[in-house]
């Protein structure tokens, strides 16, 4: 069988294979390629279990032991990876990733030592630059070795793309050993470092002050954070904690919490990349050696949402307790991927129960509204948002994504004072946000109403974001009310290379392209829109566009309008 398991390596990860009943998994060769299967649909802690049972029949196998412990590994099913990475590394000694295991296992039971020598035992290689030399610093923090751990995290020295790293693991080595003054050095140079845009940085070095006394200096970089990220909860939480006279507590505290906070570093800077699964392999990792870590927890559940693994996504988000500052997020993020597996009922309850537990949070209110507005029942998100803006109190910068989401959904219901009024507020709270500029720009140009103001608005929109298709869309669009079909088809065609799934903006691409005489272009735009779904309202239009040409279209859908004005 393994020649054959390695003859399928290259293109196994191609194919998409049938789903196997219970009898041909019990196969060795049916459970590989089960596993194969299930690994290539994210599903790591199946594909652990179907790759265990293909090692019955070839237990030594480093084909399908590797596989079977990368699986585990990535699931976060250490039960099933610690073995898996001892059997591993009997085969082959410096395999980095069972090594790696080894040694945080070691590190998580207080053996230092041990830690050290399963590093030591790792292939060479920029995984080991990284993690390796963390672990082995750490390892030498929890033996009491100050000379030895800052010895080893010196080799990041003059490596610029390490030295936020080194800046950040320095200090708080030094701080887990007591060394106040070097630790203090130490995250000024991680704040320098991170900008002071870091969250784990800016709650480092806060808990620091704090525990020195220092509580207005520790509140000062709070504030200076939430400034550039405004509603953090984690931050929102230790101010509150400052000011009830709470000592912060540390970020770390040994060093099995020292690596996590390294593994959840990387996991973070892979967050973005969704091609592979090493975020969450990382970030199980951190959660192996700290289970409380929650904010490593919340971005596991990201990185599903990520991948459009709803239910991992909710098992994740719900292993965040109450006690929590990340629980009410949580929570709401709970009802969207409830939402997103067409469970729109329980999503509600979910945030009709966090609206009783946060009576003071508009969050629970604005989700709901949210989802009601994504499935346009405009009526309801508009009735939601209401609940929101009512308890968010007078009008500030922070709430004109209220005004402009309630404002977007009386314009779809035809309460046009109304949606008017809003946008226009979250237009000046916004301080003319693009989305805002291009809405309420957009809407005017529909109704043909103010056409020069409505244009500047949207190339102001357009200036700030060149490469949004329906902000482009939208300024193709003014120009084709105003008669500039020219210009009209040269700003449609970029929108459509922009967003080229949308049947609205293909739709114009069509209507501009009959009015400058091209006839066969604007048929196949618009077969084109047909066929990307759009509205039951639109389709009916755009078939009569492509029987009887532009003209017969706009008359039926001036006939609709009139029609829905009247009341029919």
């Amino acid at each position: 069988m393994a020649v054959l398991v390695s003859s399928l390596g290259a293109c196994a990860g191609t194919e998409s294979f049938p789903v196997f009943s219970k009898k041909q998994t019990e196969t060795p060769f049916g459970a590989y390629l089960a596993g194969r299967h299930a690994a290539a649909q994210n599903d790591s802690s199946q594909a652990a279990i179907f790759y265990e049972r293909a090692l019955r029949d070839q237990p030594d196998d480093p084909i399908i032991l590797e596989r079977a412990f990368t699986a585990a590994l990535t699931a976060g099913d250490m039960d099933r990876a610690v073995p898996l990475a001892r059997r591993l590394s009997a085969i082959d000694p410096a395999e980095r990733m069972a090594r790696l295991t080894l040694a945080l296992t070691a590190l998580r039971d207080g053996r230092y030592d041990d830690a050290s020598k399963e590093m030591d035992a790792a292939s060479a290689g920029p995984f080991t630059a990284l993690v390796g030399t963390l672990t082995h610093a750490w390892a030498a923090v929890g033996s009491g070795d100050r000379a030895a751990a800052l010895e080893r995290i010196s080799a990041f020295e003059g490596r610029a793309a390490f030295a936020l790293f080194r800046a950040y693991h320095e200090a708080l080595m030094l701080d887990v050993l007591g060394d106040s003054e070097g630790a203090g050095e130490a995250y000024n140079r991680a704040m320098d470092a991170s900008g002071g845009s870091s969250i784990r940085v800016v709650q480092a070095y806060a808990s620091y002050l704090s525990r020195a006394g220092r509580t207005e200096e520790a509140a000062g970089v709070l504030v200076a954070f939430l400034q550039m990220a405004g509603g953090h909860p984690l931050a929102e939480f230790e101010l509150r904690s400052l000011a009830a006279g709470d000592t912060l507590p540390p970020l770390v505290a040994n060093a099995s919490e020292g690596v996590a906070e390294a593994l959840y570093g990387l996991g973070s800077a892979l967050a973005s990349d969704t091609t592979s699964n090493l975020a969450e392999l990382y970030l199980n990792l951190a959660l192996y050696l700290r289970p409380d870590f929650d904010i490593a927890r919340s971005l596991l559940a990201g990185a599903y949402e990520a991948q459009k693994r709803w239910q991992d996504a909710v098992a994740a988000y719900d292993r965040i307790g109450k006690s929590s500052p990340l629980h009410l997020n949580a929570r709401i993020q709970t009802a969207m991927a409830l939402d997103k597996m067409d469970r729109e009922a329980d999503a509600a309850r979910v945030l009709r129960s966090l609206a009783r537990d946060y009576p003071d949070r508009i969050e629970p209110y604005v989700a709901l509204g949210d989802i009601h507005r994504a499935k346009e029942k405009y009526a309801e998100a508009a009735a939601e948002y209401q609940r929101a803006i009512e308890l968010a109190g007078e009008p500030a910068e922070r709430d004109w994504t209220l005004y402009y989401a309630r404002g977007i959904c009386f314009e779809r219901l035809g309460e046009w004072d109304k949606a008017e009024r809003d946008l226009k507020l979250a237009l000046s709270l916004s301080n003319e946000h693009p989305l805002v500029l291009n809405y309420l720009g957009y809407s005017w140009i529909e109704q043909q109403h103010r056409l020069d103001d409505a244009l500047e608005m949207i190339e102001k929109a357009v200036e700030q974001r060149p490469n949004d298709g329906y902000i482009v869309d939208s300024l193709g669009w003014a120009r084709y009310r105003l008669g500039q079909y020219d210009l009209a088809v040269k700003y449609l065609e970029r929108a459509v290379e922009l967003q080229p799934g949308d049947p609205t903006i293909n739709e114009h691409l069509g209507d501009a392209y009959w009015k400058v005489g091209r006839r066969i272009e604007a048929r196949y735009q618009w077969r084109h829109a047909l066929a990307m779904d759009p509205e039951p309202a639109r389709e009916a239009i755009l078939r009569t566009k492509l029987d009887f040409g532009l003209e017969a279209g706009e008359g039926l859908e001036l006939e609709a309008k009139a029609g829905s004005q009247a009341g029919l």
